[in-house]
């Protein structure tokens, strides 16, 4: 199995899933009369780490709109019927096509693990597949989608009438997955290989975000073969192009923002703490104890 696979996995569960909080970092970027709150996150939530800390919440109440990756509250019936298409694999074809039997055999196993029935992926992308294996281990975990951050703070900004702005509709998000398909099999795979270790390497994760060590988040996957060859494309995909395009939101949005999106958007070459620093935004870390 290919090492930067096992990286790619890791980033996996900081894409597919919904938002935690509990003492992660946040920053503020400052320019001229602008002011952007960025509060990075890992996907999917639970009742333990509310309620957030106070200066994050004041923060929040101060700021004229929320600004997060998509509206999860609202996704449509044509955005379903996109996600149905994107997800399955073309007339004809079944998953049973595309993996060994091997690997079929730890599927059926894993899915009985989770309470499913493996026929659910019969006619599955393995892309797809592997993001629903990642989302039902983390529930089985007792993080749930109902207790993200990100619809904590969508719900917020509807009980106040706060303006919510999208950086990308739910199409852009499914084109950004829909990227794995280019190394999908070997992906299925490195998650079906991996999964007696999710929980361990999900703690992990969660304790890093949670002491605010974001280097050490951003080491699991920084220095790795993964940035070569396809897993690179990949990465184009799901990260640095995607903020390149929120940073054209970001920074002509006037006055004050409280912003929210997965945590690896935020550090590294490319982040958007990196990218507003070139552009001239001071930057500073919250104190959750002094503000």
């Amino acid at each position: 199995m290919k090492p930067w696979l096992n990286r790619l996995s890791t980033l996996l569960l900081l894409f597919s899933s919904s938002q935690i909080a509990a003492e992660p970092s946040l920053w503020l970027a400052s320019k001229d009369q602008q002011q952007l709150y960025l509060f990075g996150s890992i996907h999917l939530g639970s009742e333990t780490f509310y309620p957030l800390p106070k200066p994050f919440i004041d923060a929040f109440e101060r700021s004229e709109r929320l600004v997060i990756e998509m509206d999860v509250s609202s996704v449509s019936g044509s955005d379903q019927q996109l996600l149905q298409h994107a997800s399955q694999l073309p007339g004809g074809e079944k998953l049973a096509d595309k993996i060994s039997a091997d690997y079929l055999d730890q599927l059926k196993q894993r899915s009985q693990q989770l309470g499913i029935s493996p026929s659910i992926f019969d006619n599955m992308q393995p892309w797809y597949v592997a993001v629903v294996l990642s989302q039902l281990q983390m529930q089985a975990l007792g993080f749930e989608p109902e207790l993200g951050l990100d619809l904590h703070f969508i719900q917020r900004a509807q009980q106040s009438q706060l303006s919510i702005h999208q950086l990308e509709s739910f199409a852009e998000q499914i084109e950004a997955l829909s990227s794995l398909a280019r190394i999908q099999v070997a992906l299925l795979e490195q998650t079906l290989d991996d999964f007696e270790q999710v929980p361990s390497l999900f703690n992990q994760l969660v304790s890093h975000w949670n002491n605010g060590e974001n280097q050490k988040l951003l080491a699991l996957l920084e220095d790795d073969p993964m940035f070569q060859h396809d897993a690179e494309y990949v990465l184009e995909k799901l990260l640095f192009e995607r903020n390149h395009k929120w940073m054209q939101q970001l920074t002509n949005l006037s006055n004050t923002s409280f912003v929210v999106v997965g945590a690896m958007h935020l550090y590294g070459e490319q982040g958007l703490l990196d990218e507003l620093k070139k552009l001239g935004y001071s930057i500073r870390e919250v104190d959750p104890a002094t503000n």
